[in-house]
């Protein structure tokens, strides 16, 4: 359930926050006929914790979409709320030596957007090898970044599959 919060589906063109990442989030949802929603919050929402004040979603139905450095190379992980990347077990499954969290101007650069509005819905997401905990998978409803520090996307998990072509890994641990 949506808390009191104001949200809203989002009438483009009317908004005064700077929705640059959320204009290119609804092309990419448009471009491929993802059937989503996207909701506007009043509040800044930039980690798990406030989109569970502002949505009532619980962590696990909270995705977050990480850019991580993989063997020299960008890649995409997207867990459950409530998972921690297990940076080891990335590795293993990416057969590389090491694998780290993208500095915040790496995400800047390769994405166009600052951590905390990083979506699975941008366009240059596309241009990397994309995984998805396999504890996600089934999930059914959920949020994902919106593109800004103001919206959120509710959408089907079979939707997230069925545009980004993801590998399904077991790539987080509990806690």
């Amino acid at each position: 359930m949506l808390s009191s919060t104001m949200v809203y589906s989002v009438l483009w063109g009317v908004f005064s926050v700077n929705v640059k990442g959320v204009y290119r989030v609804k092309n990419l949802i448009r471009k491929y006929g993802v059937k989503a929603e996207i909701l506007e919050f009043s509040g800044t929402i930039k980690s798990v914790s406030a989109a569970l004040k502002a949505s009532g979603f619980p962590p696990s139905k909270i995705l977050k979409t990480l850019v991580v450095i993989a063997g020299g190379r960008p890649c995409i992980v997207i867990l459950p709320g409530d998972g921690k990347l297990d940076f080891r077990e990335l590795s293993r499954e990416l057969n590389v030596e090491d694998a780290r969290l993208a500095k915040p101007d790496e995400v800047e650069e390769l994405l166009g957007v600052k951590p905390g509005k990083v979506s699975p819905f941008l366009d240059e997401i596309l241009n990397y090898n994309i995984i998805v905990d396999e504890s996600v998978i089934g999930g059914g409803e959920v949020l994902v970044c919106g593109g800004s520090a103001h919206h959120l996307v509710k959408v089907h998990v079979d939707e997230i599959v069925r545009v980004l072509k993801l590998g399904i890994k077991d790539v987080s641990k509990v806690g």
